[in-house]
């Protein structure tokens, strides 16, 4: 009889901006990974039906644990609850609408034992698995950051953006990353005690960490023999309280505010913040556009030749120089 595999990790699936693949997202983290891990499922007040799905999922799967929620909160709020239920050596945080490809977690825990990095990411691919092609949303991050009239400019870039993963250069080594994302990273557990809570952001959560990160003294790998993938497009088929949540969380005041802070705590020039709240702006618009009455306007639009609304009415700000 072989010996049971130690649990290495904890998975943590939060809610990102929707409910409705929360139960097909554990369970394929459960096919197509090895039993090196134990789950925590916040589950952030879903619908009823997705609850129902949950308690069965809790019920026939090892060691997995649901943490309900009488309410909606943000995801760094979900983080900052589950920071004190981990116990093993590594926690992952992956949102509820991420696939994994298979190896994903064997590979980051490699990388971190073979690198000693206290945070690892995958690669980050931007169409569903069930596609024939892959493409990087992200891979080894890079920030920008210059001076700029005493403050500190910075922007993000993604140099492999829109490749597909297949092409993506030497697979088997580890490489420096300049920033992750929260749509799927591991950090050690001694990481997580030393830099702690996240702050009271709804964006840019991810570079703040980052900062955070740096300032402790760790560093962030890419493992690029893992990848996960996030569906864009998903967001034109909300509704009901896919919707109704999405809003929430991300909301436009809440957003500026949580831009304000995070460019007050690292003496940000305010210009750091323009594209990433125009992103929010944009992304709320699409799904605004998938009410009844947004929906009639631009069947009349697209009969009369205008074409369909635009999703947010302000002009696109420009990105840096090198961006």
């Amino acid at each position: 009889m072989s010996k049971p595999r130690a649990i290495r990790a904890t998975v943590v699936v939060v809610p990102r901006e929707s409910f409705n693949m929360f139960p097909e997202v554990i369970e394929r983290i459960y096919q197509v990974t090895p039993p090196i891990f134990k789950m925590l499922v916040m589950e952030g007040h879903s619908p009823e039906p997705v609850r129902t799905q949950l308690r069965q999922l809790e019920r026939t799967k090892p060691n997995c644990k649901i943490v309900w929620s009488n309410r909606w909160y943000y995801p760094h709020e979900f983080v900052n609850q589950s920071m004190p239920m981990i116990d093993t050596e590594y926690v992952v945080y992956i949102d509820n609408d991420v696939e994994v490809v298979e190896g994903w977690l064997e590979a980051m825990v490699q990388c971190a034992e073979e690198t000693k990095a206290g945070c690892v990411h995958p690669v980050y691919l931007t169409e569903t698995l069930r596609k024939s092609t892959h493409k990087i949303h992200v891979a080894e991050g890079k920030l920008i950051r210059r001076e700029q009239d005493g403050y500190l400019f910075l922007d993000s870039v993604m140099p492999y953006s829109g490749t597909s993963y297949d092409a993506y250069p030497d697979k088997d080594h580890p490489k420096p990353s300049e920033f992750f994302e929260w749509h799927c990273v591991m950090f050690s557990k001694r990481l997580l005690e030393k830099v702690g809570p996240l702050d009271d952001l709804n964006i840019s959560e991810h570079l703040d960490y980052t900062f955070r990160i740096e300032k402790a003294g760790d560093r962030i790998m890419l493992q690029p023999k893992a990848a996960v993938a996030y569906d864009y497009e998903r967001i034109f088929k909300f509704r009901g309280a896919d919707r109704g949540y999405m809003l929430y969380r991300w909301d436009v005041k809440k957003s500026a505010q949580s831009l304000e802070r995070f460019c007050k705590t690292w003496n940000l020039h305010p210009d750091s913040a323009a594209r990433r709240l125009y992103w929010v702006k944009e992304h709320t618009g699409k799904v605004r556009q998938t009410y009844l009455f947004p929906r009639i306007v631009n069947k009349v639009r697209r009969m009369t030749g205008l074409g369909n609304m635009p999703f947010c009415s302000e002009p696109r700000p420009q990105t840096v120089p090198g961006g």
